[in-house]
């Protein structure tokens, strides 16, 4: 009985002792693994923290920041996205057996993403049909772009603006204005006729978080989003 418990004591010491040294630095560059592949760019940080150490085993994290560069989500390319969380719970089953990052719950999890004019300027060239050689400001006011593109064979001028909003979860790009002038079809003022480019799908968000605000400022357009039910 004597020999039992004390195997019992050392495996119970082991165990600590991995839980406190070794899982949580194996934890986090998995997490930076999985955040690098889910957010496709290999510019990621992670740093977490829990005390005492070994409670990260059973997916118990205090602390979670994530950072990152040149990150995507969904079909835009972010020139920065920074997550912080506090008291949150990993789902550990998910992350073993099914190299799946997933969150059970948080008091806190947010996410601030932030796109500048090559962001957006890349994805319009992407959707956009023949737009070339364009041009992207930002302001308070919204995404203005000036470009080229070719209809019926000759390059038109293209003027355009339009914001960036959030529509049940999604991220777009809602063109208010577009102005064509050129190609032999004089000049064309469309107002608001055309519809929304979606940048990002709602399922795309890290972590199942939902967009809480899209801010457009001078230089860059700053969107936030959390996970529901976190304060």
């Amino acid at each position: 009985m004597r020999k039992l418990l004390t195997i019992l004591f050392l495996f119970c010491i082991i165990i600590i002792g991995f839980g406190e040294f070794v899982f949580p630095s194996l934890m986090t560059a998995s997490v930076r693994t999985r955040a690098a592949n889910r957010l496709a760019t290999n510019d990621v940080q992670v740093a977490m923290g829990t005390d005492p150490s070994f409670l990260l085993m059973l997916g118990q994290i205090q602390s979670l920041h994530i950072a990152a560069n040149g990150a995507h989500i969904g079909d835009v390319k972010l020139r920065e996205i920074t997550m912080d969380g506090s008291q949150i719970l990993w789902d550990m089953p998910a992350f073993i057996l099914e190299h799946r990052a997933e969150v059970r719950r948080a008091d806190k999890l947010e996410m601030r993403a932030v796109l500048d004019a090559d962001s957006i300027r890349e994805i319009l060239i992407q959707k956009v049909d023949r737009l070339e050689n364009a041009e992207v400001t930002l302001d308070t006011d919204g995404v203005h772009v000036r470009a080229n593109a070719k209809i019926f064979g000759k390059t038109a001028d293209i003027a355009m603006d339009g914001v960036i909003v959030d529509d049940l979860g999604n991220l777009y790009f809602h063109m208010t204005r577009l102005s064509v002038k050129g190609a032999h079809i004089g000049k064309a003022e469309f107002g608001e006729m055309f519809g929304n480019i979606r940048l990002a799908a709602a399922d795309k968000m890290p972590f199942g978080m939902k967009i809480t605000q899209v801010q457009q400022t001078d230089g860059a357009v700053i969107v936030t989003a959390a996970l529901p039910g976190s304060r």
